[in-house]
């Protein structure tokens, strides 16, 4: 995402989502590989939880390797959207 938003020609901004469903639509038990499998739905509410922007400017500040400075970037991603 961050690739496309820095070649993209306009500014980009990256929201870490976090969307609960598993009450509605939860995976099936087996998967089965032919059209048409049984799925169970409920009724339920959805969360939904939106987080601050995380810049990647902002996280990579300071980290020379460019790849230390992605895994830290999608690990600050993967916690703001764990702490939702």
């Amino acid at each position: 995402m961050r690739r496309l938003s820095d070649h993209s020609g306009v500014p980009g901004h990256v929201y870490p989502l976090a969307l609960l469903c598993y009450d509605i639509m939860p995976p099936p038990a087996k998967v089965e590989k032919e059209i048409g499998e049984q799925r169970v739905m409920s009724f339920h509410g959805v969360g939904l939880s939106v987080a601050s922007e995380i810049k990647f400017s902002d996280v990579a500040a300071g980290i020379a390797n460019p790849d230390e400075a992605k895994e830290a970037f999608s690990l600050a991603l993967y916690h703001s959207v764990i702490q939702q």
